[in-house]
């Protein structure tokens, strides 16, 4: 099951770089067409949608390689079995998070299903998928995690590269 999640773990890795240097393209085009003679308006509204999707592809790597931001002077303090234990009730906590996300955003999709993007026309039911698919990425890499605690050798290893 380890190295099935190393490859979503490049996959998202991928997608999330590749969905960060779009917003970059975006950006600097929004930079530069303040000099041409005409606007592209679009590029505000779609610079906020792919950096909403890039962050819900790297959220879940980053909850898996305990990047997210911890006070862990106390944490540190504990005994190994302890503290992984802890760190097991953080991840389910964070999935019954993600757990509320997904209901939650479900509800949100269904209400953007009938409306559109004011500049790129698209329906926002895509702009709100964000939501109960972070919910779900979430909630897949919290079990993840706990396993990955007590697996005998952690595949990921706090700053592997994952391209």
């Amino acid at each position: 099951m380890l190295s099935r999640m190393a490859k979503v773990d490049r996959l998202l890795g991928f997608i999330s770089m590749c969905l960060f240097i779009g917003l970059l393209t975006v950006v600097i085009i929004q930079i530069l067409s303040r000099y041409f003679p005409f606007d592209l308006i679009w590029t505000e509204e779609l610079s906020r949608y792919l950096f909403v999707y890039s962050m819900v592809t790297a959220a879940p790597i980053a909850l898996r390689k305990q990047e997210f931001i911890r006070v862990d002077m106390l944490i540190l303090a504990l005994p190994e079995k302890t503290r992984r234990v802890y760190e097991c009730v953080i991840a389910g906590l964070a999935f019954i998070f993600s757990l509320v996300l997904v209901i939650y955003g479900l509800h949100f999709l269904q209400l953007g299903a009938d409306f559109y993007a004011p500049t790129l026309g698209f329906s926002m039911a895509y702009a709100y998928a964000a939501v109960p698919l972070l919910g779900v990425l979430l909630m897949v890499y919290s079990i993840v995690y706990m396993f990955d605690r007590f697996s005998p050798t952690e595949e990921v290893e706090k700053g592997d590269n994952l391209l």
